[in-house]
């Protein structure tokens, strides 16, 4: 995977009970859809908490996207 903390234009369902679920984001202008998340965790780095999701796209595509829960930022940080 390759490191790249891009900010993107994510599309993610916010369900009550405050579960947050990402579904289509942009990457070099092209839409990519969230076939599966893979793993789901929390970090906190630098004061800032994040919640990462590994997911999978097309069945062998990885992404590591994080939202930045002070910010309301989209990330995409690992492809």
């Amino acid at each position: 995977m390759k490191l790249l903390n891009h900010p993107i234009d994510m599309i993610a369902i916010f369900e009550i009970g405050g579960k947050i679920v990402p579904f289509k984001f942009k990457y070099e202008d092209k839409p990519v859809k969230v076939g599966k998340i893979v793993k789901q965790y929390r970090e906190k780095l630098a004061g800032n908490e994040r919640i990462v999701f590994v997911c999978m796209n097309n069945g062998k595509d990885l992404y590591e996207l994080k939202y930045e829960l002070d910010s309301q930022k989209w990330f995409l940080f690992k492809k």
